[in-house]
């Protein structure tokens, strides 16, 4: 079966940003159950007028982690939005693929998940198996979960 493998995610803080703000917009994209499981290294570079700039990388290797994280992102964006990160955002490969998404940093520092290639939190979805299958049982998921909502469930 399909299955999200671990999930990649880079961002950067500018020398005009506060890095645990930057750091509380990534949390709230992982959510709570799925910070405790990551594993960070941050570095230090040198911006084009020799400003500090930090690049922040986190590593979500659980495999069960990965796919709510992936699953509550999902679940965020608009059909339009899904359709686009599924046709234009993906690369499929032999055995699996990546997935490739750049969320709106403030947007999630403020608890909201939405695209944006303005200054994005970077994710790269590591996926093993065959995507367009991993893609209808996720679709699937979250059809289920609007109709439970809407049912008031």
């Amino acid at each position: 079966m399909p299955r999200v493998e671990e999930l990649f995610i880079q961002v950067l803080c500018h020398a005009t940003e506060d890095l645990k703000k930057v750091l509380r917009a990534v949390e709230n994209v992982l959510g709570p159950e799925a910070s405790s499981k990551i594993s960070m290294s941050t570095e230090v570079l040198e911006g084009h007028y020799g400003d500090p700039i930090t690049l922040v990388k986190v590593f979500l290797l659980d495999r069960e982690a990965s796919e709510k994280v992936f699953s509550r992102i999902l679940m965020n964006l608009t059909p339009l939005d899904r359709d686009e990160l599924w046709r234009e955002r993906s690369k499929k490969g032999k055995h699996g693929g990546k997935l490739y998404l750049r969320l709106d940093k403030q947007a999630a520092f403020l608890g909201h998940i939405k695209l944006s290639d303005k200054d994005p939190i970077k994710i790269v979805v590591q996926i093993r198996g065959n995507v367009d299958v991993l893609r209808k049982r996720l679709e699937a998921k979250l059809t289920n979960k609007g109709d439970n909502i809407a049912r008031g469930q």
